[in-house]
């Protein structure tokens, strides 16, 4: 999409304004358009006792409307590059229809603010659940952990392969899955997310963007960008799932703070109870938790030829026979292929690279990097918390 000339913010204001109206009315979205006034009384002036969330250069809001809704208020600060990535933001979201994908109801522009209003999720996110201090709060049964692996693989799906044109989500990550009353877990956050190419090919970019952890090899190391970056991410969410561990943590002993390096060799060894979270207290469905490793080690792959879509993944979490029986033997030959065949698909790279270079334990704020064989510069809190754009480090 392309909008947005020089000129005064005023100009860009009217120009972003009139973009959205158009989005919206091409996409047939019930958002709705809402006045300053009426977010900023529902936030009782955007006060700190309601600020449920920031980052960089947003900042979220719990609002109660005059109708007696729970929303969240999420305000970008304008820029001529926020404003494109705000539009294309809003293109994404108000085209989407599914009940596991949040939905956008309604939009507000203000002076250098840029504001989208969505559903206040009342238990919060998948992390904070699993990872966040809980207040003597009980864990997430086996069952909702569950249900939410299944309903996010369907939005998954949704946005891969139900649409005219594919989306990539590109930040998929338990932090951007929220929870309702009832605990049907919704994907939020489009802010990255990206039309996807048409011919099931793969795009590059220069431009690296997402949360470590959670980056498909692939795509840190060489900006090759497809939709199985998501299936990656997703399968680290899995793991979180089965495990209540955190998918980077400098607290578990060296060699083991990847959740990705400490739970392959414990998988491959057959100890599938080994990588349960204690707090489950052998409260499973042992065939399901069969589905979800299964699950979880396919989208791992290093690989991303030989890592399968979105739609196998579903179909393995809800059971299909063929599709588990598939799995099994995919997984062996996956194994297999992936020991032999790094050089055909990373050729002059090393199978540690991604996790090693993610993980070094550098100060703030030092040195920058031309390429993934070079040091990084990222803190430890960037590493764990914080979104992390590539680009910004190509000097």
């Amino acid at each position: 999409m392309t909008m947005m000339g020089t000129g005064t913010n005023s100009s860009m204001q009217y120009e972003l304004q009139k973009c959205l109206d158009k989005l919206l009315k091409t996409n047939s979205s019930d958002c709705r358009w809402y006045t300053y006034g009426i977010l900023k009384d529902a936030t009782d002036q955007f006060s700190t006792e309601n600020l449920i969330g920031k980052g960089g250069s947003n900042r979220v809001f719990k609002g109660i409307l005059p109708d007696g809704k729970a929303v969240a208020v999420k305000i970008l600060k304008s820029s001529k590059e926020a404003c494109k990535d705000f539009a294309n933001e809003i293109d994404i979201i108000s085209s989407l229809k599914h009940k596991h994908i949040m939905p956008l109801i309604g939009v507000s522009i203000k002076d250098h603010d840029l504001i989208s209003v969505y559903d206040f999720s009342s238990k919060g996110s998948l992390e904070e659940i699993l990872h966040g201090n809980n207040n003597g709060k009980h864990a997430l049964s086996w069952e909702l952990r569950y249900n939410v692996a299944v309903g996010i693989a369907e939005g998954l799906n949704y946005i891969h392969n139900e649409l005219s044109r594919p989306v990539i989500h590109r930040d998929v990550k338990s932090s951007n899955i929220l929870l309702s009353d009832g605990f049907e877990p919704k994907l939020s956050d489009f802010g990255l997310a990206i039309w996807g190419p048409t011919d099931s090919s793969f795009l590059i970019q220069a431009d690296v963007v997402g949360t470590f952890g959670y980056l498909a090899p692939e795509y840190f190391m060489y900006g090759k960008l497809s939709d199985k970056i998501d299936v990656y991410a997703f399968g680290i969410v899995l793991l979180e799932l089965l495990s209540g561990k955190r998918p980077i943590s400098f607290e578990n002993l060296k060699g083991q703070q990847s959740l990705v390096m400490w739970a392959k060799p414990i998988i491959e060894s057959g100890d599938v109870k080994g990588i349960l979270d204690p707090n489950l207290n052998g409260n499973i469905d042992e065939t399901q938790v069969h589905r979800m490793v299964q699950a979880a080690t396919l989208c791992i792959t290093r690989s991303a030829r030989l890592r399968p879509k979105m739609r196998q993944i579903l179909e393995l979490l809800k059971g299909e026979k063929a599709v588990e029986k598939w799995g099994e033997t995919d997984k062996e030959n996956t194994e297999s292929q992936e020991h032999h065949n790094d050089d055909e698909v990373y050729p002059n790279s090393r199978p540690e690279l991604h996790l090693s270079v993610a993980m070094l334990d550098v100060d703030d704020d030092s040195t920058s990097f031309s390429s993934m064989e070079q040091s990084s510069s990222f803190s430890t809190e960037e590493y764990l918390k914080e979104r992390w754009s590539r680009s910004s480090s190509f000097n």
